[in-house]
């Protein structure tokens, strides 16, 4: 019997990460019981495990993922600290060299936090299974879509199955990312220090580093390349390799840092955006969330952040919903496809700006890179362009707010400025 104001009896999510959990959230308030099935055996406590081959790598919450976590999750931003998450400041407490330069240090009234992926999933299930009406079931494994709940969710990422059999159009760009990350404890010298550094070198040069303060004090340290670039996965090699990055701040912490793991190494060949908002024939109660819709290069951080968004538009369409769920798939599927899209963009035309990078270049391509490049160099110059360059690129804001109002402007006045030189020459 289905309580008054629920939808349906029960939901099933499968898949236990990031996605299965944002979305168990979000439709806990609708169904009498929501089940989470995942093949892993999930720890107790916040160490890696088999079905997230990542998770030891760099994982970056956005601002707009955290916001979604909050509105579904009450109270994870504060469990998240307590769990030992760093909070940094931006920029007060973020060191970017990007391109050229070093991002001026400002004011820009938001802060992010981060920790490691296994304690992120270890927070959010303590956070789900405090709904009342969720069960997270580990050692399960799901080949068949369910036949008896009244939604099924399916969160199994980029290695999905489940979904594979149907006639789905696909975007793909052949990105041949590698990278390799490592845990460190810090040196005496920059013990409590909790500066996220990036270096960011511009296309061609395909080098990439990130340094990100974790619980317990410690670092994770990423160095990433392209194609036929290996990043080395023996802690002096990767010494070297970050050594040679053109500014010096991630050599100069791991020069003493003691590492706590071995170097992992981990290879994406593809970014995939599956278009399930065009698809023909998918059942109407099986929705997908998170990287079995898209997933990106990861070294944008943008993973965690969109399958949230997701959440928080699968919430929104149940919110307003009565009657039969057969319609929901529909009223779904373009809200996830749109947060995907600004996710995509934003990582996509970097992608494409490296020359073997396999995929089709939109016909204003050009024209794309010339206003990204003009708004980094107008970020530069004023703080409120800065600002909307990290709404956007966070997914706090949509990327059509870089379109009007005062940055808006201050972003064509450099353009035009750009323009002028380039006829000088």
């Amino acid at each position: 019997m289905i309580t008054e104001g629920r939808l349906g009896a029960r939901a099933v999510i499968v898949g236990a990460g990031i996605a299965g959990l944002a979305a168990a959230a979000s439709v806990a308030s609708f169904f009498e019981t929501v089940e989470v099935f995942d093949k892993d055996e999930l720890p107790d406590t916040a160490r890696p495990r088999k079905g997230v081959p990542q998770d030891l790598q760099v994982h970056i919450l956005l601002k707009g993922g955290e916001l979604a976590l909050e509105s579904l999750l009450p109270g994870t931003r504060a469990a998240l600290l307590a769990a030992g998450a760093v909070e940094v400041r931006q920029t007060g407490d973020v060191s970017l060299w990007e391109r050229d330069a070093w991002h001026p240090a400002r004011d820009l009234g938001y802060s992010q936090l981060m920790m490691s992926r296994p304690a992120f999933e270890q927070v959010l299930r303590r956070q789900v299974l405090k709904l009342g009406n969720v069960a997270i079931r580990d050692r399960t494994t799901v080949d068949l879509l369910p036949s008896d709940a009244d939604l099924t969710v399916v969160a199994t990422g980029r290695g999905d199955r489940l979904l594979a059999n149907f006639d789905v159009p696909e975007t793909k760009l052949g990105i041949e990312v590698s990278y390799s990350s490592a845990r460190f404890t810090k040196p005496d010298r920059f013990r409590g220090e909790g500066r996220f550094i990036g270096c960011i070198p511009q296309p061609p040069d395909d080098r990439y580093g990130l340094v990100c303060p974790i619980e317990n004090d410690e670092w994770l340290i990423t160095l990433c390349s392209r194609f036929d670039n290996r990043v080395p996965d023996d802690i002096d090699g990767f010494r070297a390799y970050a050594a040679a990055l053109p500014a010096p701040d991630i050599a100069d912490r791991l020069r003493e840092a003691v590492p706590l793991t071995p170097v992992r190494s981990y290879r994406i060949g593809e970014a995939r955006w599956r278009h399930f908002e065009r698809a023909v024939g998918l059942p109407s109660r099986v929705l997908p969330i998170g990287d079995c819709i898209s997933s990106f290069n990861p070294t944008f951080g943008q993973g965690m952040s969109v399958a949230a968004g997701h959440a928080v538009a699968l919430r929104n369409v149940l919110a307003n919903w009565s009657g039969s769920l057969d319609g929901v798939a529909a009223a779904y599927l373009p809200l996830a496809a749109e947060v995907s899209r600004q996710a995509w963009s934003l990582a996509a035309m970097v992608d494409l700006e490296y020359p073997r990078t396999e995929g089709e270049r939109p016909a204003n391509f050009d024209k794309f890179v010339a206003g990204s490049e003009a708004m980094r160099r107008a970020a530069m110059l004023h703080p409120e362009v800065q600002r909307l360059r990290f709404e956007i690129g966070n997914l706090v804001k949509p990327d059509s707010a870089a379109r009007s109002g005062p940055a808006a402007r201050l972003v064509a006045r450099e353009m035009a400025r750009a323009g002028g030189r380039s006829r000088e020459r």
